[in-house]
């Protein structure tokens, strides 16, 4: 398996929403936040800190990035390609790689989810009155439990 160690300053882009993804991450050192465009801003979804991956959705569906990722102090990454990682995939049963890329496109959908609420709690409600709401949480997570995911491997009798 091909790992390069990158390093990146403080502000530095790792990966940018919407670009085509080769690569995922390993963070060694530093914290990075990951963003999802709004407007002519960003909302901040998650910070990871060492030993945590980042960009290993788009592994799963090869799909563009769903986030930006930045460097909020000096990082220390290791890039896993994902062409070195698929050598290591091939060996994987295919019910396995159907698990994976169901779990991925729930991600994705959720992130969609998420960003399609806060459009909308920005309006006259605000987003502090919508957020307050009982059951809100609870609503949004079984109207994603219920959608059937749309796996990138598909079993048959034939796979071993």
């Amino acid at each position: 398996m091909s790992a390069t160690v990158r390093s990146f300053r403080s502000g530095q882009m790792v990966f940018q929403e919407g670009e085509p993804s080769r690569h995922m991450y390993v963070v060694q050192k530093g914290t990075i936040s990951i963003r999802k465009t709004k407007g002519s801003s960003f909302v901040e979804l998650a910070r990871a800190f060492p030993n945590q991956v980042i960009g290993e959705i788009s592994f799963f569906d090869r799909q563009a990035r769903s986030a930006t990722a930045v460097a909020i102090s000096d990082v220390e990454l290791i890039e896993i390609s994902f062409a070195s990682l698929d050598d290591l995939y091939a060996d994987v049963p295919p019910y396995f790689k159907t698990i994976m890329a169901c779990v991925a496109d729930r991600l994705r959908r959720a992130s969609d989810t998420i960003r399609k609420l806060e459009k909308n709690e920005s309006g006259a409600a605000g987003a502090n009155e919508q957020a307050d709401k009982p059951g809100a949480t609870a609503s949004i997570l079984e109207s994603l439990a219920d959608v059937p995911a749309k796996p990138a491997y598909i079993l048959s009798t034939s796979d071993s």
